[in-house]
């Protein structure tokens, strides 16, 4: 009984609680929505509460894939271009298509012709009605006041359709800052090479992109270009968002140059481009009917209004507001084109500044000339090092830096413009001399007044008709840059020099190329070495290997076993470990020697000379530390540098403390052998090697001489250490 009860119980109260499920969210007594605060939901959310927090840009991407869902998976890949409905013939009216719009017959229509179409009427809708796209619309339409006025006297002056200017409402929302994931720039969204083409200064100091004004008379001639090309707005406007190839391309393999009928076929134009048209005709018909669609109560942005003043020099951006009398930040908004705060060096420019603020610019810039005449221009050489030019001018790398707004010294490029500190003629003079001593004492264990070695694949090597330079790579450097400077062939300088085409080319690294009889390093703005303060050599022969280790403070020892001998026992004797002497000799760390095989060893010859020097000679036996002295079983390797080779006044090395020595030395932090008081083997024989048995390179062909990739030896030559050795 107490079961049938429960039952009817249930039966009665199920329909209302169907009743509740089947209609709307029932929220309860409380009020709804919530009273909330809503300054602290737009910290959470990142922007205004209603409002989309995304860049408009980007929420329209997302708009146009829902308003028109294309038949891929990803409309953004080409390949997946939808195909949209068939567009009614040119004539047929708005209502025709929608007669539940009567408002698409009271529509004022813009100067650019419009045919009605399907996605025409989803855009007027999406913006009409949809949240989403009043937001958007209300930016637009406020931020088109800044440049409304001086658009429109250009496109007016050009004789060209005045609504065009909505054209730059799609591309960047009149944001002369606004760039693409594709590189795209300004209010316009010109592209480099688009820039380039219509006279658009892009460097280091200025991108005129990003100039409304400079960038805006660009785009007159651009326009003109396409509808001279196409002649019809329609297809220029899709040939401005797709290029003009693409568009030709399209035209001759469907043999008709109707837009709206190239819009329906597959793979004629991308997917975006079938929506940018209706786009712009839409935002131009929403902005002759502001009114209907509820948009009349926008207060758009005042226009910018400037003077053009002219400074002499590069100036700061900061030094102009305070001639103009104005705040800075006014000043950078009115010059978005300046990339780094202030003029260019090395010429005059023009300069906006607020309405007003030209009547008395010159007299206050001359009374500040103590804050900004304090500067010249440089232009840096190809193959100048920035450590360099900072030190000529009496500056730390950062400081020059700081002062040319580099995030980083890769950023400079041979015949770049820097500013620097204005200095006396001797003073740099002087600090020249200090910087090239630097330069030439970089090399790897170069000491001051040594040379700079120089390893190339043939030292020999020659070009018929040519004369060979050394170039010395610096931050930023990349094959066809330096073979550009050099005016040679890539293809020849990768030869020339052994290297990989498909690396980097690194600091310190010095090329070789030869060059025309009448090419001029100083026409071409390039820094080469000195080649009496050089030493060519062979890359990775006894000669090169020789004269790297005595730079080390070591010498080239060829050791012979007598007996059988491990690379532990043998590296005791120099204050090597057994996975350096493995290292040297490439060869496992736990090789055993057998009677008359030979290695080779590096012994100290001057303790203090490097680090790695200082550390090996702490481990070594106290006969053979920091002397010449023979050693059993050891020969000099057969080519033995000599003075000739490192010329130069001797300096006394820098006293290095062993504790910090070594992480990147072969007798160091991987070494776990102890070496301290070993004692010469006497059971083993000195056997000198042969340097005759190696035979000279055979001569590389002209132009471009080809590196040496092997050599000849004999069992006498013994194991020869390669060049990567010396760096750690």
């Amino acid at each position: 009984m107490k079961r049938i009860t429960l039952l009817l119980a249930f039966l009665a109260i199920a329909p209302a609680a169907r009743a509740q499920s089947d209609g709307a969210i029932h929220p309860g007594p409380q009020a709804w929505p919530p009273q909330q605060r809503n300054a602290e939901r737009r910290a959470v959310r990142g922007c205004d509460v209603g409002e989309p927090c995304g860049h408009p840009a980007d929420t329209m991407r997302e708009i146009d894939v829902e308003l028109f869902k294309p038949a891929g998976d990803d409309p953004w890949i080409e390949g997946t271009e939808s195909q949209p409905a068939v567009t009614p013939p040119a004539g047929a009216k708005p209502t025709d298509l929608h007669p539940e719009l009567p408002w698409l017959a009271q529509l004022e229509l813009p100067d650019l012709p419009i045919r009605w179409d399907e996605r025409l009427i989803k855009y007027l809708v999406f913006y009409k009605e949809d949240p989403r796209g009043r937001a958007i619309m209300r930016g637009w339409l406020q931020a088109q006041g800044r440049y409304r006025d001086m658009m429109l006297a250009y496109l007016r002056k050009a004789h060209l359709p005045e609504d065009l200017i909505y054209v730059a409402m799609i591309e960047s929302g009149y944001d002369p800052l606004d760039t693409s994931y594709a590189g795209a720039s300004g209010v316009w969204q010109f592209m480099p090479e688009g820039g380039k083409i219509y006279g658009l200064v892009e460097d280091h100091w200025v991108d005129e992109r990003n100039d409304p004004v400079r960038a805006t008379q660009a785009q007159m001639d651009y326009f003109a270009d396409l509808y001279q090309r196409f002649g019809d707005w329609h297809l220029a406007l899709a040939a401005f968002n797709a290029g003009y190839g693409a568009v030709l391309k399209s035209v001759a393999r469907y043999n008709t140059n109707d837009f709206w009928q190239l819009a329906q076929y597959e793979n004629a134009l991308p997917w975006e481009t079938t929506l940018y048209v209706p786009k712009a005709l839409a935002c131009a018909i929403v902005g002759h009917n502001r009114k209907l669609f509820g948009f009349d109560d926008v207060k758009v942005d005042p226009p910018e209004a400037w003077d053009d003043v002219q400074v002499p020099t590069s100036i700061s951006l900061g030094v102009i507001a305070q001639a103009a009398g104005a705040p800075l930040e006014v000043v950078k908004r009115l010059n978005p084109h300046l990339k780094h705060g202030r003029t260019p060096p090395g010429t005059t420019y023009t300069v906006r500044v607020p309405r007003g603020g030209g009547e008395k610019f010159e007299a206050r810039l001359g009374e500040l000339r103590r804050d900004w005449d304090g500067y010249d221009a440089y232009v840096v050489s190809h193959g100048e090092r920035f450590e360099d030019v900072a030190l000529v001018y009496g500056l730390t790398s950062s400081k020059l830096r700081a002062l040319n707004g580099l995030d980083d010294e890769g950023d400079v490029e041979g015949g770049m413009t820097l500013v620097v500190p204005r200095t006396s003629e001797a003073d740099r003079a002087k600090n020249l001399d200090r910087a090239l001593e630097n330069l030439y004492a970089s090399g790897v264990d170069s000491k001051r007044g040594e040379p700079l070695i120089v390893a190339v694949p043939d030292k020999d090597a020659d070009v018929a008709g040519k004369r060979r330079v050394f170039y010395r790579v610096v931050d930023g450097d990349t094959v066809r840059s330096v073979a550009k400077a050099l005016s040679v062939p890539a293809a020849d300088l990768i030869a020339w020099n052994g290297v990989d085409p498909r690396g980097n080319l690194h600091p310190r690294m010095i090329v070789q190329a030869w060059v025309a009889p009448e090419w001029s390093a100083k026409k071409a703005k390039v820094r080469l070495l000195d080649e009496t303060r050089i030493v060519v050599v062979t890359r990775g022969s006894r000669e090169h290997l020789d004269l790297a280790e005595l730079r080390t403070g070591r010498m080239r020892l060829e050791y012979t076993a007598k007996k059988k001998e491990s690379f532990e026992a043998i590296g005791k004797k120099f204050g090597l470990g057994k996975r350096d002497v493995a290292r040297i000799n490439r060869m496992p760390a736990d090789t055993v020697l057998d009677p008359g095989q030979t290695i080779i060893v590096y012994q100290v010859v001057e303790c203090d000379r490097t680090a790695r020097a200082q550390l090996q000679c702490s481990k070594a036996p106290a006969a053979t530390r920091g002397t010449t002295r023979h050693v059993d079983g050891t020969a000099p390797a057969a080519h033995t540098a000599d003075a000739g080779d490192t010329p130069g006044a001797k300096v006394d090395p820098p006293k290095v403390d062993p504790s910090s020595a070594g992480k990147d030395s072969d007798a160091g932090a991987k070494t776990d052998d102890d070496a301290s008081g070993a004692k010469p083997d006497p059971d083993t024989t000195a056997k000198p090697s042969d340097d005759d048995a190696r035979p000279a390179p055979a001569p590389a062909p002209a132009p471009a001489p080809a590196p040496k990739h092997g050599r000849t030896s004999t069992r006498d030559d013994g194991p020869v250490a390669s060049p990567g050795d010396l760096d750690h």
